[in-house]
């Protein structure tokens, strides 16, 4: 029903959700900023198999990104730009949440392309239209860092929706050398610029397990005046955290075979260097 919702919703209101389209080629422009990511993880804990699978996922759902034209009118979706994750268009089984649990999924792992494509988006003063954090949390945040510029997304109904603020650009996005490179260009330099910090950080005890929560809030300021243009949370975010044993336990290594969210991978993947 969700995704029947979605799906008609996209025909009924295309400025919301419109076709992707490619910006010329001949009108690169400025460099408004760029945005690197590994695609291999830094801890130990992520599953050779899956690891491979995500990895591969997201070489080949990339360049559907690459040279799209987005405009304040014409926001980016993610599932609008990239479509459904089939076996048949090329997609591995990789690691996705779901019940609860670590689960092998077609596709799975593209929400690292979700999380680098939102965390840009934001820090480039983009209007955050739809956005949805993960429940749980499969990988602590660095000591430090900004935690919860993820975006979590599920076809069609939980997407990523976001627009430039202040005009055209072509969104560059490609991996190389092991990292997910975005960038984008505009016509002229960039006329605002944004600043983002954590609030209401807290560790709520559940019978559950145990909740990060925050909010992520974001100011943008007109570059010239320094005036204030906007200050708002742009990320709610409550993730159950999983102890070190959970975060290596999945259908591939647990013994349970009762389980609902239980997926086989085939031995072709598992063999997958």
């Amino acid at each position: 029903m969700l995704q029947a919702n979605r799906l008609v919703r996209w025909s009924a209101t295309p400025e919301r959700w419109p076709r992707p389209l490619l910006a010329p080629t001949h009108e690169k422009g400025v460099l408004l900023g760029s945005h690197t990511v590994n695609l291999e993880r830094s801890d130990s804990d992520a599953d050779p198999v899956l690891e491979a699978g995500k990895q591969h996922n997201v070489r080949l759902a990339a360049p559907a990104f690459d040279g799209l034209l987005l405009a304040p009118d014409r926001p980016l979706s993610f599932w609008r730009t990239l479509g459904r994750l089939t076996e048949r268009k090329g997609y591995r089984h990789g690691l996705a949440l779901s019940g609860g649990c670590l689960t092998p999924s077609i596709g799975g792992g593209i929400c690292l392309l979700a999380n680098a494509l939102f965390e840009f988006g934001a820090r480039q003063g983009w209007h955050i239209l739809e956005r949805w954090g993960h429940t749980m949390e499969a990988v602590p945040p660095p000591p430090g860092a900004l935690w919860g510029m993820d975006a979590t997304v599920a076809w069609p109904y939980v997407d990523l929706v976001m627009a430039p603020r202040e005009g055209a650009v072509r969104l560059g996005a490609r991996v190389s050398d092991g990292k997910l490179r975005l960038s984008i260009h505009g016509a002229e330099a960039p006329r605002t610029r944004s600043r983002l910090w954590s609030e209401d950080e807290s560790l709520l005890e559940l019978a559950e397990g145990t909740l990060r929560i925050n909010r992520v809030v974001r100011r943008v300021e007109d570059t010239s005046s320094g005036a204030v243009l906007e200050e708002r949370t742009i990320a709610e975010n409550r993730r159950r955290l999983l102890n070190p044993e959970a975060r290596k336990r999945t259908c591939l290594t647990c013994g349970e075979t009762a389980c609902h969210a239980r997926v086989e991978v085939p031995r072709s993947e598992v063999r997958a260097p």
